[in-house]
């Protein structure tokens, strides 16, 4: 599972400041003024790919914000409150309290001195920013600037509320949405909630979906409207921050008389497939597993990802997360299926793709005990290597640290710890439930030990006995 949020809106969160183009002189630096105060520095921002970046110092002196260095790994750590942001020098992924984002401007030595996106960070910690191009100056507040506009409330997209109030804080954010070739509007987030079924409107046809306490990231002002051509599906699709109390987002999609939908889900991201309405496929419910009057306890083992979603890729190897999730999940089945005690459930025993909401289902259907999620990870820092065991509710927590210790021996891998995230899958369940990230795949050393047949077996054995283990069975 590659632990990065593709954030396809990120360009704009990066404030657009582009040169004068066609003039002999090159343009001044552009000046910083935060609340009114100009910020100074003996190292003038740079704009660099529609980014300005500023030396670190401006982040600590003139913002305030606790700033740490670290030479050998050429890491800088920003802290504001409870948001932790990891930049290193020369990577385009930077961290967010744990969860990896992509930018398109990577912070850089300048003569000596190390440059950060200033915008990036600033947002990320709260501020927000206006661009006089003219004079060629940031202007950064620590509150929002009063508006003198009044409001101009849509029925469709753009609602009345002011979406820069901040009378609701956001679960999720959408960081993104875009449309394929196929027809296929993609909706990239971060925790953000599955929509019910959309709002229906007449003269002309358009299919509403609202996301509740959501925003996006990087915060709109007014909508964005994308006109389609040529395309008998739909002529345009928009979006907005519908309402800020209560914190709703808006996508409105402008469709034909006869286009139907499909709304499926993947990790940090929902799509709405456009098609003909009579080519709609109507959903099959899955049955229950019948009870086995034997078994005692219901284990779900959830081997991540298959079919047309991959999930990461081994470059050295060559091979996909997939594979490696599929053939773990099945030597784990064979290792627990050897206690009669046991019942095992598989969500996938072959490479098929199921949706994460039909994975959880699954799961319920079958009154599971326990929920194991199978994965592996990945990173552009090819040196990060190790094993990771995932919880999220509370009550999943005393497992994902028993086990933890027997995912390390079964892997032989450096111990990354037991960590907390919002995976759907152990997030949604209602029965104990983790999430494993047995190695790292973007590490050739991860990766030639994680497709080892007699590592696979060990590591079956392993979480077995932990599983067995915690269930108190000797």
């Amino acid at each position: 599972m590659k632990k990065s949020v593709s954030i396809m809106l990120l360009m704009s969160l990066l404030f657009t400041m582009f040169a004068s183009v066609g003039h002999a002189a090159a343009p001044p630096p552009p000046k910083l003024m935060l609340d009114g105060k100009q910020l100074a520095s003996d190292v003038p921002p740079k704009i660099e790919n529609g980014s300005t970046l500023v030396p670190l110092a401006i982040l600590s002196e003139g913002l305030g914000y606790e700033v740490e260095w670290e030479q050998s790994a050429k890491k800088v750590t920003v802290k504001k409150d409870s948001t932790v942001i990891e930049l290193v020098i020369g990577e385009a992924m930077i961290k967010v309290n744990d969860v990896i984002m992509e930018t398109t401007t990577k912070p850089k030595l300048i003569d000596s001195r190390t440059m950060v996106p200033v915008r990036l960070v600033g947002e990320l910690l709260g501020l927000t920013f206006e661009w006089d191009g003219t004079e060629r100056v940031v202007y950064m507040y620590s509150a929002p600037p009063e508006s003198t506009e009044p409001s101009t409330p849509d029925e469709q997209a753009d609602g009345s509320e002011n979406p820069d109030s901040e009378q609701s804080l956001p679960a999720g954010y959408i960081t993104g949405i875009t449309m394929n070739e196929q027809s296929v509007i993609t909706i990239a987030h971060t925790d953000v909630q599955k929509p019910n079924e959309p709002l229906l409107l007449e003269s002309p046809k358009r299919l509403v979906f609202d996301f509740p306490n959501t925003a996006f990231l990087p915060p709109m002002k007014g909508e964005t409207v994308v006109q389609v051509s040529d395309n008998p599906l739909l002529t345009y699709y928009k979006y907005a921050q519908f309402s800020a109390d209560p914190l709703v987002a808006r996508l409105v999609i402008q469709i034909g008389d006869n286009t139907g939908y499909v709304l499926s889900e993947t990790e940090g991201a929902y799509q709405i497939a456009l098609m003909p309405a009579s080519e709609v496929p109507v959903p099959e419910t899955p049955a229950e597993t019948p009870e086995e009057p034997t078994a005692v306890y219901d284990v779900v083992i959830d081997a991540g990802h298959g079919a047309k979603d991959p999930g990461a890729f081994s470059k050295s190897l060559n091979r996909w997360e997939k594979e490696f999730n599929l053939s773990a999940a099945l030597a784990l089945k064979a290792a627990l299926e050897k206690d009669k005690r046991i019942r095992v459930h598989m969500t996938r025993s072959d490479d098929t793709f199921l949706e994460l909401a039909d994975r959880i289902k699954f799961a319920e259907n079958v009154k599971a005990d326990l929920f194991i999620s199978i994965h592996a990870n990945s990173y552009d820092n090819t040196s990060v290597s190790g094993s990771e065991t995932y919880y999220y509710r509370e009550d999943s927590k005393p497992l994902a640290d028993f086990l933890h210790k027997y995912v390390v021996k079964g892997t032989g891998l450096r111990d990354r710890s037991v960590r907390k995230a919002a995976y759907k899958v152990i997030k949604e369940t209602t029965m104990p439930a983790v999430l494993i990230e047995a190695g790292y795949l973007s590490n050739s050393g991860d990766a030639k030990a994680l497709y080892d047949k007699s590592v696979q077996e060990r590591f079956a054995a392993e979480v077995a006995n932990g599983i067995k283990g915690y269930l108190k069975l000797k």
